[in-house]
């Protein structure tokens, strides 16, 4: 099948119509994926080119590959985006709706069940044994995972250098790899936006390897930049906005529809729920390159800035939900739990569904509204070569995050003095990924070793 031309070609050949025997089977084989896809979005990939693709599937192999492809291209977790993306062929929107629904079910229970047992006996000796093998056994893994990015990462410029490590060939432009330190760096000292980070790396990329573009469009980019600048200056001091509008909407001077709009503005802001929604969609909105990007907006913002999780919390978080066969971006739900948490269980369980859906409902509107423009502009060179930078930039801001987090995770909690036996679990946990060992695997016998250690030290 030759490329989408321009999007509404994608549009014809992928969007099937729904009937209802089309939506049970939909849901029937993303419950089974969502319970036994254990090993990450690899295995989820794998199980629906093994199951949906061929003459009698749900779709051939040239569009499978293309879908593919156009998701990777998507911000969002690129295998949840792939099966709604097979919901969409097999029955249109509500196909689309029925597959990301079936699949991210039991991951979300599974979720809701251990963050419920995680806080309700967070005090026992056994979950505090536990989880101080897991803590380092996390990090390890993010560090490992960041590996096995960056191996992609630095490879998609004009390579330089060439080398081995752990028996693997490596490719490498050091360009990038200066793009990556200092993204490293810069969130480390100054922990920015991530998503100023990842605009700049991508005008960065292309001031290395497109700058005859850079300068044809000089002016536009210009208007663009001082754009983005203003909206970016609103965000820096949207606390200050805030108290500027709730003060225009109380104050004396406070009459018409203009006080009327500042009040409803600052109201909704200030509202935990609308802020916990809106972050949540704000940042699965962003999360390019994959589900471990959530790592350093929920580090900046829910720990650093909102003081909704302690990091050592959120390090918690992240096992949980690497401990489920769904997306880690199901971690978000443990974040809306633990926000809600004071109001009680059920409202805990409605907090994590919120946070849940503002976290994936961008993946839907990418999949079922913006699927023919990101099928046009997967191709354009400029994007691409944008895009270099910004894988690069990801894999920074993943390390940076996680060197901030790692400071709880290898430490013991009572003394605040670093732990050679956390550290070297987190090297060994390491290690033994990047060589394939399984997360959830790992993750266990973390906690055992980890536990064994706990009581008897």
């Amino acid at each position: 099948m030759p490329k989408s031309d321009g999007g509404s070609t994608a549009t014809a050949a992928f969007r099937g119509d729904p009937t209802p025997a089309r939506l049970v089977e939909i849901v029937r084989f993303f419950l089974k994926l969502g319970i036994v896809g254990f090993g990450g979005p690899l295995v989820h990939i794998a199980m629906m080119e093994d199951e949906l693709v061929g003459d009698d599937g749900w779709i051939d192999q040239s569009r499978f590959m293309e879908g593919l492809a156009i998701c990777n291209t998507l911000p969002g977790p690129a295998s949840t985006q792939l099966g709604i993306l097979m919901g969409w062929v097999r029955a249109g929107t509500l196909g689309a709706i029925a597959a990301g629904a079936a699949f991210m079910l039991p991951t979300f229970l599974l979720v809701v069940g251990f963050s419920y047992l995680y806080f309700a006996y967070g005090t026992l000796p056994a979950k505090e044994a536990l989880f101080y093998g897991i803590n380092p056994v996390v990090i390890g893994l993010i560090a490992g995972a960041s590996f096995r990015m960056g191996k992609s990462a630095l490879a998609e410029g004009e390579i330089d250098l060439t080398f081995a490590i752990l028996d693997d060939e490596w490719e490498i432009d050091l360009r990038l790899v200066v793009l990556l330190a200092a993204t490293l760096a810069a969130t480390v000292v100054v922990n920015p936006n991530p998503l100023v980070e990842f605009v700049v790396a991508g005008f960065v990329a292309l001031g290395f390897y497109r700058r005859d573009w850079l300068a044809e469009n000089a002016r536009e980019l210009s208007l663009a930049g001082i754009a983005t600048a203003l909206v970016g200056a609103l965000w820096w001091f949207r606390d200050r906005l805030v108290g500027f509008l709730m003060d225009l909407s109380s104050g004396e001077s406070a009459t018409g529809i203009g006080s009327v709009v500042a009040g409803v503005a600052a109201a909704l802001w200030a509202n935990t729920w609308v802020k916990l929604f809106l972050f949540m969609l704000y940042t699965g909105s962003f999360i390019y390159g994959g589900g471990l990007v959530l790592i350093p907006f929920i580090e900046k913002y829910v720990v650093a800035e909102f003081g909704w999780l302690t990091g050592s919390q959120f390090v918690d978080g992240i096992a949980i939900g690497q401990l489920t066969p769904g997306p880690v971006v199901m971690t978000t739900a443990f974040v809306g739990y633990a926000l809600m948490l004071p109001e009680g269980v059920p409202t805990a369980v409605l907090g994590a569904f919120v946070a849940m859906l503002g976290a994936f409902a961008p993946s839907f509107l990418f999949v079922t509204i913006l699927f023919p423009y990101f099928a046009r502009i997967r191709d354009n060179k400029v994007v691409q070569t944008a895009l270099v930078g910004v894988n690069a930039a990801v894999v920074g801001a993943i390390l940076g995050a996680t060197v901030s987090l790692a400071g709880d995770a290898f430490v013991v909690p009572a003394t605040g003095a670093f732990d050679p036996f956390r550290i070297g679990l987190g090297i060994a946990t390491f290690a033994l990924f990047v060589r394939g060992t399984s997360a959830v695997r790992l993750i266990i016998g973390g906690a055992l070793v980890g536990a064994g250690v706990y009581f008897v030290f």
